[in-house]
């Protein structure tokens, strides 16, 4: 009696188990359907909830038998010796050569030539005067004659080829550099921006001492050298260069601008002047569809090229070294895996063949489905009066959702990281706008000037040089409103009303964080003192 009742006992404690078990793993498929987990996860989870519920006492045993049967065969798998001979991380090369086909240009119509040679022998070598950046005024502040100046003066002409050659370079029509599609290319190309910019400070600063001696035509030619850089950087697939072009537009158009207000130019000049501004595009309606493209195959390239692997003959594997890309760019700081960490790395891409897409192709797809909504910023009635979602709050929520399901998640994972584009995509879109702003501001400026040549004094109003312009070029497009133009006992004052639309008289706080609440006007005229101005080129030099 005693034995039968401990057998009874035993028995009721491993149906106990196995209930636990069973709820246990129904709680984990309902989980994972609500969370959203792969379907591989969901469907093993199934199999052993249906092993255990259908399945006799006998055939469990065999199932089970099966299962170690399949443990022992991977635990032998990843033992196995494996010719790694030509894996590589794997890239999306067939759409880099597909957007790298749109673009091409013979060399001989390629701005970027002489820019390259350029980059290759570069002239400035961080040993130039004071004066060129750093003091204040510098030289790209404001026009600068040599004896005040001479050691400047004596640097500058050492610079005749780089500045001829940056003048024959602004010539040609087009410039197309190679596309940057992931982050260690990136990061490559960003060694040229800083470099460019600097070119862009050189010839402005040789433009200055050009007015400041009286040659007007030589002084212009460099400020137009660099509005065509920045036009040749509007080119290009990514959004940082033309965010560079925006940056090397502007120290442009102040000296335009100057010139334009209190220099002895001539309607020759002038005309010149609105040739080369309504050659200066800042289209987002067809920019933003040819940044997406770059930047979901930044996004696909960096994050496959961790995932998976592509031998010389098109075979695609999960990846056996997910440190490979990084080794190849930092082989000095990164050593190569040791015999047991690349069986644990095998042995992780079981884990991983649950959590991954099983094709570089099907996670790609899972990027560009993320991306999709982010077309409708450029059509033309994208409601941009909505907040976008913040970085920071992003980072917050993953920080949770992380420990529970993203690890599994390649689909998630994916939207999290589109969703973490939003809020720069509405940073630039501003950025599109102010410097149409700017360069609306140097249109207008442009027509003031010729109204006073005309007249002998500036205008009383915008309204007298309407038939100057354009009816866009009166609008500012960051209020959706005209320009605030007042005339002042020097000349005048021009600038926008900003977001907020609300005038404000020109002052701006550059650390508002809420438009209706702090100054955001953006001034075109006159230039903010040079103290504002010193602290701008300060911040722009640390930025680069």
């Amino acid at each position: 009696m005693a034995e039968e009742g401990q057998k009874q006992k035993g028995g009721l404690v491993r149906l106990i188990f196995k209930w636990i078990g069973l709820g246990l793993l129904g709680l984990l498929i309902i989980l994972g359907l609500i969370f959203q987990a792969p379907w591989k996860v969901i469907t093993l989870l199934a199999v052993f909830l249906l092993a255990h519920t259908v399945l006799p006492r006998a055939g469990l045993k065999w199932f089970w038998a099966g299962v170690g049967v399949v443990v022992i065969a991977l635990v032998i798998w990843v033992f196995l010796p494996e010719d790694d001979t030509g894996w590589r991380p794997y890239t999306f090369d067939e759409e880099l050569a597909a957007l790298e086909a749109k673009r091409a240009i013979p060399d001989e119509e390629n701005a970027a030539t002489i820019y390259n040679e350029l980059l290759e022998n570069p002239l400035l070598d961080g040993n130039e005067p004071e004066f060129f950046v750093r003091s204040s005024p510098s030289a790209r502040s404001a026009p600068w004659p040599s004896k005040d100046h001479p050691e400047m003066a004596e640097w500058l002409e050492k610079q005749e080829a780089i500045i001829a050659a940056l003048i024959e370079a602004s010539k040609w029509e087009k410039c197309m550099f190679p596309i940057a599609v992931d982050t260690f290319g990136l990061s490559r190309a960003m060694g040229r921006r800083p470099l460019m910019r600097k070119w862009a400070i050189l010839l402005v600063a040789a433009g200055n001492n050009d007015i400041a001696e009286g040659r007007i035509d030589e002084g212009l030619e460099k400020y137009i050298a660099v509005l065509r850089m920045g036009k040749h950087l509007c080119q290009q697939q990514e959004i940082i260069e033309t965010m560079v072009a925006m940056a090397v537009n502007g120290l442009a158009l102040k000296q335009v601008n100057r010139l334009a207000v209190a220099g002895a130019v001539k309607e020759e000049h002038l005309r010149l002047i609105d040739l080369v501004l309504a050659d200066v595009k800042y289209d987002w309606g067809a920019d933003f569809p040819r940044f997406l493209e770059n930047e979901k195959l930044m996004q696909k390239n960096t994050i496959c090229s961790f995932a998976y692997e592509k031998s010389p003959n098109g075979k695609t594997r999960l990846s056996r070294d997910p440190l490979a890309i990084m080794r190849a760019e930092f082989p000095d700081v990164i050593p190569p895996f040791s015999y047991w960490q690349k069986k644990l790395y095998k042995a992780a891409t079981i884990v991983g063949w649950f959590g991954m897409p099983s094709t570089p192709q099907k996670a790609a797809d899972m990027i560009d489905a993320s991306f999709a909504r982010y077309y409708e910023m450029g059509e033309p009635g994208f409601g941009w009066g909505r907040e976008p979602q913040r970085l920071i709050s992003i980072l917050e929520e993953w920080n949770w959702r992380f420990m529970r399901y993203m690890r599994f998640n390649f689909r998630y994972f994916a939207e999290g990281m589109a969703d973490m584009s939003e809020e720069t995509f509405y940073m630039v879109h501003d950025a599109y706008l102010a410097a149409i702003a700017r360069k609306r501001g140097s249109q207008i400026i442009v027509a003031l000037r010729r109204y006073k040549n005309a007249n002998g004094q500036w205008p009383e109003s915008l309204d007298d040089v309407q038939h100057l312009v354009s009816a866009d070029t009166l609008v500012d497009p960051i209020a959706g409103d005209l320009f605030v133009y007042m005339l002042t006992d020097e000349n005048f004052t021009l600038y926008s009303k900003g977001k907020n639309n609300i005038d404000e008289g020109g002052e701006y706080d550059a650390n508002y964080l809420d438009g209706k609440t702090s100054p955001d006007d953006r001034l075109i005229w006159p230039k903010r003192t040079r103290d504002c101005e010193a602290e701008e080129e300060s911040a722009d030099d640390e930025k680069e």
